[in-house]
């Protein structure tokens, strides 16, 4: 069992929830397990009897509702500092990409440095006192301290990045990208869309499929027609999306019958790629599928559903390239799911079995209410960008971020979500992704608010008026069209700096 001391004290800098709180193993996989606080003590209940870490939703001054871990701890009896163990892993995490990415000693870098000192000082005066209530504000106010110095990290280390990648050579002609909604007209938002390079259209089986063996797609025609007089280029799917609404109902009412699912599957795949391979630049094959969400599933039937999708889509046309969406990149909650499994461990086996995948798409959404889907720091992101590089799979990665308040209970940067916030994040959001050499574009995920029960993400609102963030995430294209040059550290700022 895992112990922590920690009491809940108004006004304090850091407040805790552990509503959407985890656990966490070895190589950062989610393990099962209890969490209960009472009477001033956070027991943790973990499956396994290893060390593990605690990850726990956090409101700190100025930095916003993120989500915070604690290092590997052993199973002890003597409780833990909660305050201190967060502050040590910030801490921990931050030496761990200065020296993953040589930064140390690089001039852009010396704000953050400096920030991180000032939190090490921090953290070191609160494991020396002896004073609990002292040390917990030391430890609150290192916490905060290393995510100020974290992100400014990340930040820097995406403004050097981007000019070692762009520095002779521009950034190629598909960057920018955002996904549509059907129930949008391209005729409402025609004028944004032609903005982008690349359309992700997603493809609803339950309303293409009305009725077994007839194919409808009179849902999706509009955009296709569009994309092809406005010469942009579609992104079509998810093919495999196992959400109770997007299964025809004669499917889901045999949820237990893998064979139906399977050959349903196949018969889909099949119908649209004859119907759309034509007038289509890329394929979704799925989204989500490793969560094991809806459907139940075993690791060998999701190697077999890609497959079928895969093949199918192919026999019309196989120049077409193929990606596999992630909407859940960090697989934090799939120990809360039997069969469930990491992302990762759904690509590997997709590759190992030979499947065909030219592409993954990794979500970044924030502000949501979901337990995959908690408001991490800049630092966060970035890292995990990096740990798919190894994979050598081309990456896009869809941000998206509210313009307003939904759910109070969702996390935030920084301050509440405002049409500025969406914006700000954005931009840096955008630097990091394509400060990597492995990530090829940036998808928004939402074009246009369409439901007010659902997240503000559009860049363009309800109101068919745009938001700050089109402007911002166009002059970023636009800074990427030319070569940026080496980096100058006369100011520490670059052509897409954003401090």
């Amino acid at each position: 069992m895992l112990r922590f001391a920690f009491q809940q004290v108004e006004g304090a800098p850091v407040s805790i929830n552990i509503a959407r709180g985890y656990l966490v193993g070895t190589n950062d996989e989610s393990i099962s397990g209890e969490i209960r606080f009472s009477k001033g003590r956070l027991q943790c209940m973990p499956s396994i009897k290893r060390a593990a870490a605690l990850n726990l939703e956090c409101e700190m001054k100025e930095m916003g509702r993120l989500s915070v871990s604690t290092c590997l701890l052993e199973q002890r009896r003597e409780p833990y500092s909660l305050l201190l163990e967060l502050a040590r892993h910030r801490i921990k995490h931050f030496i761990a990409k200065c020296e993953d990415w040589q930064i140390w000693d690089h001039p852009g870098a010396a704000d953050a440095l400096a920030e991180w000192n000032e939190a090490r000082l921090l953290f070191t005066g609160a494991l020396t006192t002896q004073d609990k209530v002292k040390a917990d504000d030391l430890s609150s106010r290192a916490l905060i301290k290393g995510l100020q110095a974290s992100e400014k990290l990340a930040v820097a280390h995406s403004s050097i990045w981007l000019h070692r990648r762009y520095a002779a050579k521009s950034a190629s002609k598909m960057v920018l990208g955002v996904r549509v909604d059907p129930r949008v007209s391209p005729a409402t938002a025609a004028e944004a869309a032609k903005s982008f390079d690349m359309v992700a259209l997603p493809l609803s089986w339950a309303k293409i499929e009305r009725s077994p063996g007839q194919f409808d797609f009179s849902s999706v025609a509009p955009w296709f027609d569009w994309a092809t007089k406005a010469g942009r280029t579609i992104l079509a799917g998810p093919v495999i999306d196992l959400q109770p609404d997007n299964v025809p109902s004669w499917i889901a009412a045999k949820r237990r019958d893998f064979s139906v699912l399977r050959d349903g599957i196949w018969k889909f795949a099949d119908a649209i790629g004859k119907e759309l391979a034509g007038r289509t630049g890329m394929w979704n094959i799925s989204s989500g599928m490793n969560d094991n969400n809806w459907w139940p599933l075993d690791l060998e039937q999701m190697v077999e559903l890609s497959r079928r999708a895969v093949v199918g889509l192919r026999q019309a046309r196989k120049t077409v390239p193929t990606l596999l969406e992630i909407p859940r990149p960090f697989g934090h909650d799939v120990a809360a799911r039997k069969g469930a499994v990491t992302p990762r461990a759904l690509v590997e086996a997709l590759v190992n079995d030979g499947i065909h995948l030219d592409c993954l798409m990794l979500h970044f959404v924030m502000g949501e209410q979901s337990s995959g889907r908690l408001t991490r720091d800049l630092l966060e992101l970035s890292a995990l960008l990096d740990s798919y590089r190894p994979l050598r799979k081309s990456v896009f990665v869809a941000l998206g971020a509210p313009s307003s308040v939904g759910d109070p209970a969702a996390g935030y940067w920084r301050t509440p979500w405002s049409a500025k916030s969406q914006a700000a994040w954005a931009s840096r959001m955008f630097s990091i992704a394509m400060s990597k050499p492995h990530v090829g574009m940036v998808m928004w995920e939402s074009l246009m608010d369409v439901d007010p029960k659902e997240p503000t993400l559009g860049i363009v609102g309800s109101d068919r008026k745009p938001k700050p963030i089109l402007e911002t995430l166009l002059s970023l294209r636009r800074a990427l069209s030319v070569p940026l040059g080496e980096w100058k550290s006369a100011d520490g700022k670059s052509a897409l700096s954003h401090e």
